[in-house]
């Protein structure tokens, strides 16, 4: 009688968890490897396309074509923590207006790829020719962007930089 006893009460033990939904560890493994072969949400971008998009940026700065670079900007842009799109605008077309000829390099680039953004940032040096008396000036110093997509296309919401200008 007590074997009997003891059999039904193995018997309730072992089949309590299917009756009562109580999960099995092998069945928390099962469905713990079906969360993990879903697909995990993508990127917003490649690193192929942030390259291009920094080949895009380097070229327009040169040519000084001002409509083409901001162009690269989001319109909720903020530069150095302040103003946006209209001072962004003023603060390069300035600076183009003033320089015969630009030359800008990005070196040592390190890019962070996430789900919602990119952040870029490398040290950058200007070669900057004046217009007025032809006198050379380098600009070089550290940088910070963060992209984010906009209809389908990289564009600049924040850039921070410093930068020293050598004599």
């Amino acid at each position: 009688m007590k074997s009997i006893l003891l059999m039904i009460c193995i018997l309730v033990a072992l089949g309590a968890p299917l009756w009562m939904n109580i999960p099995v560890p092998s069945r928390a493994v099962g469905r713990d490897l079906q969360i993990l072969s879903r697909p995990l949400p993508s990127l917003m971008a490649a690193e192929e396309d942030v390259k291009e998009f920094f080949r895009k940026y380097t070229e327009r700065y040169d040519k000084k074509d001002i409509d083409g670079f901001l162009w690269l900007f989001s319109p909720k842009a903020i530069q150095n923590q302040r103003g946006g799109l209209p001072e962004i605008r003023q603060i390069y077309s300035d600076f183009f207006s003033r320089s015969q000829s630009l030359k800008n390099s990005i070196e040592e680039m390190k890019i962070e790829i996430y789900q919602n953004a990119v952040e870029v940032k490398a040290r950058y040096v200007i070669d900057q020719v004046l217009k007025e008396g032809g006198q050379k000036k380098v600009w070089r110093g550290s940088i910070r962007w963060v992209l984010i997509k906009e209809g389908g296309t990289l564009k600049i919401l924040f850039l921070d930089y410093q930068h020293q200008k050598t004599p």
